[in-house]
């Protein structure tokens, strides 16, 4: 019975996902000019379909994982960190799906993301149970599709939005993604979001640094996510008492090794 309801709801969520995102590109979208006390900016249709698409992205995630019988008190007070691969995740795919190409392959583009968005929202609902046999494998490929997440929305930034909100855009990204791959079990949030907060004007000023001399959009997303890996990684060795000078050292010399195959083969 419990099964059955926790297909229900993950079908319902993915299922009116994927029409959201059939719906902003297969229809048309009026826009309209915003004016604010600040100024004035256009706002189209488009663009509010794709803020209600995350929230109810982070809606079913929150309904899927405080269903989880075996969720503990300390963990309902955490439950909004599995929102955000999930709205990053849909992000991606509103932003991506509108690049111009044929109509067949954007379709295609949507049932993947259901497919993912699926298997996102069961991978946030298994590790809710602290000994599930499977959990440390099902937390590293979440580690690793965050990451992937970040590289696509670093592109998407790059390609779709202008300079005076690019740099936003980054520091969001990168703070959002930080936060999640970093609060693990091992690690305090009260210690961790401070550390996840900084780290996007950090990464914004680096992407404003790469951009004046970088100018594949491709390269300037994968140097921003080894970053990424490399600022997240050493945070967590220092969280958990084991960053070292040669840790450290280790760390660099990694994301130099990947920096200069990345240059190698996109040059």
């Amino acid at each position: 019975m419990r099964t059955m309801l926790l297909y229900n709801r993950l079908n319902t969520v993915v299922t009116l996902v994927a029409i959201g995102l059939l719906a902003s590109f297969a229809l048309p979208w009026p826009a309209r000019d915003v004016k604010l006390w600040a100024g004035s900016f256009t706002l189209s249709g488009r663009t509010l379909l794709g803020l209600l698409l995350c929230g109810l992205a982070c809606a079913g995630a929150d309904v899927l994982v405080t269903a989880h019988p075996r969720l503990q008190p300390q963990q309902s007070r955490r439950t909004f960190l599995h929102w955000i691969l999930p709205a990053a995740l849909t992000t991606a795919a509103w932003t991506c799906l509108v690049w111009p190409s044929p109509f067949e392959n954007q379709v295609l583009g949507t049932v993947a993301a259901a497919v993912l968005l699926a298997a996102l929202l069961f991978a946030e609902y298994y590790t809710v149970d602290l000994a599930a046999r499977w959990r440390p494998l099902v937390q590293f490929a979440l580690r690793l599709f965050g990451y992937l997440l970040a590289t696509v929305l670093y592109l998407a930034v790059r390609l779709n939005v202008g300079a005076t909100w690019a740099l936003l855009a980054v520091a969001l990204t990168s703070a959002g993604i930080g936060l999640r791959l970093l609060s693990d079990d091992e690690s305090h949030l009260q210690q961790v979001w401070p550390y996840a907060l900084g780290l996007g004007p950090l990464l914004a000023l680096l992407s404003w640094v790469l951009g004046d001399w970088v100018s594949s959009p491709l390269l300037h997303s994968l140097m921003l996510a080894i970053w990424l890996y490399i600022l997240l990684n050493m945070a967590r060795q220092f969280f958990l008492g084991k960053l070292t000078r040669w840790v450290a050292v280790e760390y660099v010399l990694v994301g130099l090794l990947a920096l200069s195959l990345v240059l190698f083969y996109l040059r």
